[in-house]
């Protein structure tokens, strides 16, 4: 990542979170400071503060003589605050459905057909931002910017299981399928097929990350 117009702690910060965030470093995994600095070719002080605002934010914890830890996924939080995304995401849905333009529904394809490419190239870290692309522009559609506000609160509060599909993997093509069908449903502005469509998707989804926590 170019510092040239980050503070370079900043630029740090920045870096170990998106790797955290897309499971490039892993729950239980320790971070190195100073392979972070040689890294970057800085000194060890804006790695640490980097560190230390990744810990204030929950990504990490820091334990003497052992150092910065990635933590571990609080799994009754994140099945919490799905079940919670469940409602939220099924009432957008049904309320979007009648503001659905033909421009959504091409942006809609694109990012599905992204995802299939990322699927073909093996880079799943990539599914995270675009399914989040996805599901958002169809919420967006209805008039209701509380309640986008809520869902993408909720969505950045789960920012580390965007990447659910390097957790699980098997819900990647799945999750491309059912977006389709999503798709045809919008297109054809069947309320109740698409809230559904959306409900089911997330159901099984949430089930999917259940059982990769309760196994990890």
């Amino acid at each position: 990542m170019s510092l040239k117009f980050l503070t370079k702690h900043v630029a740090v910060y920045e870096a170990l979170r998106k790797d955290i965030i897309e499971s490039r470093l892993k729950p239980g995994q320790k971070i190195i400071m100073s392979d972070v600095a040689k890294e970057f070719g800085l000194s060890d002080i804006p790695v640490r503060e980097a560190i230390r605002r990744l810990e204030s934010e929950g990504y990490v914890h820091c334990t003497p003589h052992v150092g910065a830890i990635v933590s571990e996924l609080d799994g009754n939080k994140i099945i919490e605050l799905y079940l919670i995304r469940v409602e939220l995401e099924s009432l957008a849905t049904r309320l979007a459905v009648p503001h659905i333009t033909s421009r959504d529904i091409d942006f809609l394809i694109k990012k599905n057909q992204e995802m299939e490419l990322a699927i073909q190239s093996e880079k799943l870290e990539k599914l995270g931002a675009l399914n989040k692309d996805f599901h958002l522009r169809i919420y967006q559609a209805a008039p209701y910017p509380t309640l986008n506000q809520l869902i993408e609160d909720l969505w950045e509060k789960m920012e580390r299981t965007q990447c659910v599909f390097t957790f699980v993997p098997d819900r990647a093509v799945a999750s491309v399928e059912e977006h389709k069908m999503i798709i045809a449903a919008l297109k054809a502005k069947d309320t109740t097929l698409s809230e559904r469509l959306v409900r089911d998707q997330k159901s099984r989804t949430m089930a999917s990350l259940e059982r990769y926590l309760k196994e990890s």
